[in-house]
């Protein structure tokens, strides 16, 4: 169990609400030392995928949802203009749906990645670019939390 004396008050509004909603998880969770104050948490799940070197994550330093899996990770806050309850049903939507491989991580080469459906990489299997990821590139790499849909493809474009 947490010692919830020992969070950031951020963080204790993130537990008490995995607890409440999402209480499979919980055991999952760590307390990590935090650059912006008390601690934070992490909620971590092992990748089964054995071509990932990386795990599933949520994060709650510096007062912001942090979920990331392999090379992609991406920030939820208050800066959006959600409140508190928008944002965790958001986050916790994106970490469900990479765990069930519904989103998977597609990477265009260095930093350029993000979650798409396996739709949308079809989308850009086929030589299309998609509005939400128009990095038009020679190779792309898709990274699924199962390992089932992992997969290169060179840019049809470009044979």
């Amino acid at each position: 169990m947490i010692n919830t004396n020992d969070l950031n008050e951020y963080s204790n509004k993130v537990y008490a609400y995995l607890i409440k909603k999402h209480s499979n998880l919980v055991e999952n969770i760590s307390i990590h030392p935090s650059d912006f104050g008390k601690n934070h948490l992490r909620l971590e799940i092992k990748s089964i995928n054995e071509n990932s070197t990386h795990n599933l994550f949520l994060s709650s330093e510096d007062n912001e949802f942090t979920i990331g899996f392999d090379i992609y990770h991406d920030h939820f806050d208050s800066f959006s203009s959600q409140d508190f309850d928008s944002e965790i049903k958001v986050a916790m939507d994106y970490f469900n749906k990479i765990l069930s491989d519904v989103l998977l991580v597609i990477c265009a080469g260095g930093s350029a990645s993000t979650l798409l459906t396996n739709e949308g990489i079809k989308v850009l299997e086929s030589g299309q670019i998609l509005d939400s990821f128009n990095y038009d590139c020679i190779t792309y790499y898709v990274v699924s939390w199962s390992g089932h849909h992992d997969r290169t493809f060179e840019n049809p474009k470009l044979k």
